[in-house]
């Protein structure tokens, strides 16, 4: 097994720059493809700071390892990351902090078309026309409907909808004084 150069995972199957040509392996960790995406013009660093943005989410969830610890993978090669440096995308309606961008253009307003893994809501679609008719009423179905996390191969293991209801709650209360 290989190291991957730019998220230090130790699961490539092949060396990523041979003596002929770069091996072509997409990494199961950060998702860099060797050879592709640096012939696009995209730096080891550019992408790996992408991806911590993210939250470093793995790209291919099934060769993600029992008790994966990113900060430690990371440390090895280098690199300093903890969580609480990590910029947090919310979704409006439910409130889930890990989406990959975020959900409307802060400078013009325009949806990232995006789907929140978290409650379901596809932004550019499900608030149209009316934005916050459309935010209101899916939160409203969400939550009647049991807060069942959307997508469940995305569902983190300890997930509970409670700290997101806590500071939806929270910010009405707030918007209210």
């Amino acid at each position: 097994m290989y190291t991957c150069a730019i998220c230090g995972y130790k699961g490539l199957e092949m060396e990523s720059y041979g003596k002929d040509y770069p091996s072509g392996e997409v990494c199961s960790c950060c998702g860099f493809q060797f050879g592709e995406d640096d012939d696009k013009g995209i730096s080891h660093d550019g992408w790996r700071e992408s991806w911590i943005k993210k939250d470093c989410p793995f790209w291919y969830s099934p060769d993600c390892p029992e008790n994966w610890d990113v900060e430690k993978q990371l440390k090895e090669i280098g690199v300093v990351y903890k969580k609480s440096v990590v910029i947090k995308n919310s979704c409006p309606v439910c409130e889930f902090d890990g989406l990959f961008e975020p959900a409307y253009d802060e400078e013009y307003g325009y949806p990232s078309d995006d789907i929140c893994p978290c409650c379901g809501f596809q932004f550019g679609l499900h608030d149209y026309p009316e934005k916050i008719k459309g935010i209101k009423k899916w939160r409203e179905n969400w939550i009647l409907g049991g807060c069942q996390w959307h997508f469940k191969p995305d569902k983190p293991a300890e997930w509970s909808p409670r700290p997101q209801l806590t500071n939806l709650v929270n910010q009405q209360y707030e918007n209210h004084q």
